[in-house]
Order: C-alpha cells, then sequence, then structure tokens
C-alpha cells in the first residue's frame, strides 16, 4: 500500500492526499512533522532529501515534491482521470495549476510566518505582497471563469490547486490587508462554496482541524511560536 508522509495542516500534503481520495486509491497516512539536522527527525532526509513534505512511498522507492507525486500518483493510477483529454486542455490545467502556485501561495507565503507567529511584518514585504497579488488576482479570470470547475467541465489538478491555496490568500489578504484580495474574481466565490460541499474535501478540512494542534506544538518547538 502506497504510504503518504507529512501533516494534515500542510497544503501541500493535501495535494496529493485529495487526488489519492479523490480516485480511491488506498493510502496510509504517516504522520511527519519534518525539520532538518541532526535534532530531529534526521531518517526522514533519506525519503525527502531536504526534509520536506509530502513524500510518497511506493513500491519501487520514495518520491518526493508535490507535483512529482501528482505526476506519478495519475499515470500509476489514470481513473479517474484528473486531467482532460486533448493535449491542449491539459496543457491549460496545468498551467493554472502552476499560476496558482507561483503567483498566489509563493507570494501569500511570504507572510505565513508572521501569521502563525503573530508577528507584524515588514512594511516593505507587505507592499510587495500586496502589489504582487493584487497584480495575480487581475490576471486570473484570463484563465479561469470559475463557471463549473476550475477549467472544463470536470475536476481536475486545477481545482486541488485552487481548493487548497487559494483559500491561503484569502486568509493572508484579510489579515494584513484589511480585504480579500480575491473577491472580485468573478464565479470564485461561488465555486469555492461548491469545492467545500464535496465529501473529499470536507475530509482534507476535518483533518487540517484535527492537525493544528500537533502542528503548532511542531512549531512551538522549532521556532517558539
Amino acid at each position: 500500500m502506497l504510504k503518504l508522509y507529512g501533516f494534515s495542516s500542510s497544503n501541500y500534503y493535501n495535494a496529493p492526499k485529495l487526488a489519492l481520495l479523490e480516485k480511491g486509491v488506498p493510502f496510509q497516512e504517516v504522520v511527519s512533522y519534518t525539520g532538518v539536522g541532526p535534532k530531529y527527525r534526521p531518517e526522514y532526509l533519506d525519503k525527502s532529501p531536504l526534509g520536506k513534505v509530502p513524500c510518497l512511498e511506493t513500491p519501487e522507492g520514495f518520491i518526493s515534491e508535490s507535483r512529482a507525486i501528482l505526476e506519478y500518483i495519475e499515470r500509476a493510477y489514470p481513473t479517474p482521470t484528473l486531467l482532460p483529454g486533448s493535449p491542449f486542455d491539459v496543457g491549460k490545467v496545468q498551467e493554472l495549476s502552476q499560476f496558482i502556485e507561483l503567483y498566489f501561495e509563493l507570494v501569500a507565503r511570504r507572510l505565513i510566518p508572521n501569521l502563525l507567529g503573530g508577528m507584524e511584518p515588514d512594511p516593505t514585504v507587505l507592499q510587495e505582497v500586496e502589489a504582487a497579488l493584487t497584480r495575480a488576482a487581475q490576471a486570473l479570470p484570463k484563465l479561469s471563469r470559475f463557471e463549473n470547475f476550475a477549467y472544463g467541465d470536470q475536476f481536475t489538478l486545477a481545482d486541488i490547486a485552487a481548493i487548497l491555496n487559494l483559500p491561503i490568500v484569502r486568509r493572508v489578504s484579510k489579515r494584513y490587508f484589511g480585504k480579500d484580495l480575491l473577491s472580485d474574481v468573478p464565479g470564485l466565490d461561488a465555486y469555492h462554496a461548491r469545492m467545500e460541499e464535496r465529501p473529499h474535501v470536507k475530509t482534507i478540512r476535518a483533518d487540517a482541524a484535527a492537525d493544528q494542534p500537533g502542528f503548532m506544538a511542531h512549531l512551538k518547538k522549532l521556532y517558539g511560536f
């Protein structure tokens, strides 16, 4: 059986977890709050070279990095597919997924340590993050109108990216900018409401909430949060 290493508070971990749930693939979760160095779980580095989550244990060996794990899952368990039928549409799904990860999640992530630690960010960083997220929000409708799913008429990897990453952006923007920078994206609010009704998305959310005490204890141990 596949083993997925990581923790349910992580959106990176939840990407392959949601894919496996949607496909109905049996897997075992192995809770791993990662850390690099001799004082904390150094053996995990044999599975994930930089000590990051997620990591997937397969019959052939270990795979780290969410994008690589998603690729493995799609190829190893092609039904039901999380990609469209045509090469162009596959490219568009991957384009949207990467757009969300690069221009929303990674940008907002600059403020996550402040959010978790209750610290005020550097004003220059705040300015840079707000400007970058605003540009991305203005560009997002060119890639999706969120009329049904994130792209096309089926649940795809683009939905996984949107479901797991965009709420983080909304949380950060409300906390530090006093507004939801995604509120004006056409169709996005209704889309998120639909996605939150999906059974496996509810599982992801419930597991993330249940994991919060363990995750915060891990942060306190490592960083004193």
